[in-house]
């Protein structure tokens, strides 16, 4: 059983193509699966770029990152708020640093290519799938998650009204269920 949200959706897939009979479910949360044009992925890939981005990443990059997070969130979040055991608790200091600036740029220009290189498995994915999406999600459009399930035969899809990106947030309940519900079944 996995579950994967955002990016890790497409680790999940990855996992579930190439070892189509170990597992036995996927729960997919707020997930890019087709490629769109997104000048997001272009803005945060720069780290990436040898050299270039080497030398941002080691100056500027820390210390303009501080102040943009908390809006990174926010976005996030919205239309909720960030949970204050988030704020609280979310490694800044950690997020800022270098090599996981490297490694976030890193995601962001795998991420349209990876999900155009998937797009043409899908429906070779035989596990049953639960997908949720929120339908005010600012980072990645709930159209995605419809068009994933439209192209998985064994898939549900639950929109989850008034939540944004991280709707592990706003529906713990019926994700966990989700997961149980599908394990309960494999262990049938």
């Amino acid at each position: 059983m996995l579950l994967g949200h955002s990016w890790g959706t497409l680790v999940a897939i990855a996992l579930a193509i190439r070892n189509d009979r170990s597992v036995a479910g996927l729960v997919l949360v707020s997930g890019y699966y087709f490629p769109t044009l997104r000048w997001d992925v272009w803005i945060t890939s720069g780290p990436a770029i040898p050299i270039l981005g080497d030398v941002f990443r080691y100056t500027i990059a820390p210390i303009i990152s501080w102040p943009i997070i908390p809006g990174m969130l926010r976005k996030l979040f919205a239309p909720r708020a960030v949970p204050e055991e988030f704020t609280k608790n979310f490694p800044v200091s950690l997020a800022v640093r270098p090599k996981q600036l490297r490694a976030t740029a890193e995601e962001s220009a795998f991420l349209i290519p990876a999900a155009a290189g998937f797009q043409s498995h899908y429906s070779n994915l035989r596990c049953p799938v639960r997908i949720f999406h929120g339908t005010q999600d600012q980072v990645i459009e709930a159209e995605q998650a419809r068009r994933l399930q439209r192209a998985l035969p064994h898939s549900l899809l639950h929109l989850v009204d008034d939540a944004g990106h991280m709707v592990t947030y706003a529906d713990t309940e019926a994700i966990a269920q989700a997961v149980a519900n599908l394990n309960g079944a494999a262990m049938l």
